[in-house]
């Protein structure tokens, strides 16, 4: 457990100390479409043009056109995670646009991208906050958020449908699951207070949420195409972490002007840097100990009070040993378990969508309608090509994904309490 001190206990009146809102770790307000100060109009261009510029090979001469732009105009937290997405973006879309990858980020990314990550305390990388959280827009005003087919992603390296809902799945999952933190940090607080019905009604209310997001995760296929996803999108969510096979020996030089810099190895955006899984696993008390500290290391990923709530929780979680020292309650014991359960079957779906839309193409050809485009995806997927073992085969995460995923699964079924 993190060292971290625990000031104000989380509870359902603190969540927006946390920058949590009704739609979860989403904010309450949808991101901002423009940057308001004109100031940073040559960002504005070039991300408007991404995809294109991506498709023509041109977005590492148009980079290197830009002015380096200070952060000192951002005002509003949604200004600064806007700049961090977008930054972001142009990073990905530099490093990973051509036949080679590029080790170098120029000043004019690298100078801003720093500051904001600074500023949002994430690391600077196209992390699952600045390409899910901060990177979406209702198709009007008032949708429900939790059905993916109200939203659009903002910005995608591609510009297809595709990767707009691969990132929008997500986005619905997260909103459909907001109102559950409420509720299961209403149950801890009910276990001080021998609460045994808001702690029963709580762990139902969790294992319908689980229900819900696992039919989320499964119309994946509606709008997103694997094979698509493989070569053309996965490319740009790579991380420069353990990508010496891929051209990245030394990760990526952030260049910062006047001879400043640092050479930096982050793992690729991941679903594993989402703070919902986490939470899910902190109330239950579930123990990652055998993921070789993957999930504590994926909340550097995240942002920084999102990392301190689930800190928090984790100092506070009660609720499994409340109901291994009543065990004897067959009610509570079955609902317990049967939140459990649900976490752990969200993982088998899991499972089965990385197996459908990274296991299976990898051992597929190149479809040829997509070999007549750019070869994008030749430098950061070349490590999986040379390991094609299912079992060798490396997420964006950076993670071997199927024993990841199934340590990931055990786990979680282990956290489960015998009668």
């Amino acid at each position: 457990m993190s060292p971290h001190k625990v000031d104000v206990l989380p509870s359902p009146a603190a969540l927006p100390s946390y920058g949590i809102s009704i739609n979860g770790f989403l904010p309450a307000e949808s991101p901002l479409l423009h940057l308001p100060n004109e100031y940073y109009s040559p960002w504005e261009q070039i991300i408007e043009n991404l995809p294109a510029l991506i498709e023509k090979q041109e977005i590492r001469q148009r980079v290197d056109e830009l002015p380096v732009l200070s952060t000192s105009h951002l005002q509003s937290e949604a200004e600064w995670q806007r700049a961090y997405s977008i930054l972001s973006l142009f990073a990905q879309g530099y490093i990973w646009t051509g036949p080679e990858p590029s080790e170098r980020l120029p000043p004019a990314i690298s100078l801003p991208f720093l500051q904001a990550a600074e500023h949002l305390e994430v690391h600077p990388v196209a992390t699952y906050a600045a390409l899910n959280l901060w990177n979406w827009h209702p198709l009007e005003e008032g949708l429900d958020l939790t059905q993916p087919e109200n939203m659009v992603a903002l910005h995608t390296a591609s510009g297809t449908v595709d990767e707009s809902w691969f990132f929008i799945i997500s986005n619905a999952m997260e909103a459909r699951a907001g109102p559950m933190i409420a509720t299961m940090l209403a149950a801890i607080e009910a276990v001080d207070t021998n609460d045994v019905p808001t702690i029963i009604k709580s762990l139902e209310y969790f294992k319908r949420s689980m229900d819900d997001i696992g039919r989320l995760l499964e119309r994946m296929d509606e709008r997103c195409n694997p094979q698509l996803f493989y070569h053309e999108i996965r490319p740009f969510l790579a991380g420069s972490m353990s990508m010496e096979a891929a051209g990245l020996p030394n990760g990526v030089f952030y260049d910062e002007g006047e001879g400043k810099g640092s050479w930096r190895k982050y793992r690729g955006g991941s679903n594993g840097q989402s703070s919902l899984l986490q939470f899910c696993d902190a109330v239950l008390s579930v123990n990652h100990t055998r993921c070789s500290g993957f999930h504590a290391e994926m909340r550097q990923y995240m942002p920084g009070p999102h990392a301190r709530f689930l800190e928090d929780v984790e100092a506070i979680a009660n609720i499994r040993a409340y109901v291994d020292s009543h065990r004897d309650n067959l009610e509570l014991l079955t609902a317990f378990n049967d939140a459990v359960s649900a976490l752990s079957a969200f993982r088998d779906k899991h499972i089965a969508l990385v197996t459908r839309y990274i296991i299976i193409p990898s051992r597929m050809a190149k479809p040829a309608n997509l070999i007549k485009r750019r070869d994008i995806a030749s430098a950061s997927t070349k490590m999986a090509f040379e390991k094609p073992q299912t079992q060798e085969l490396v997420g964006t995460g950076g993670t071997k994904l199927i024993p990841f995923l199934r340590t990931s699964r055990d786990e979680t079924s282990e956290a489960a309490v015998l009668p």
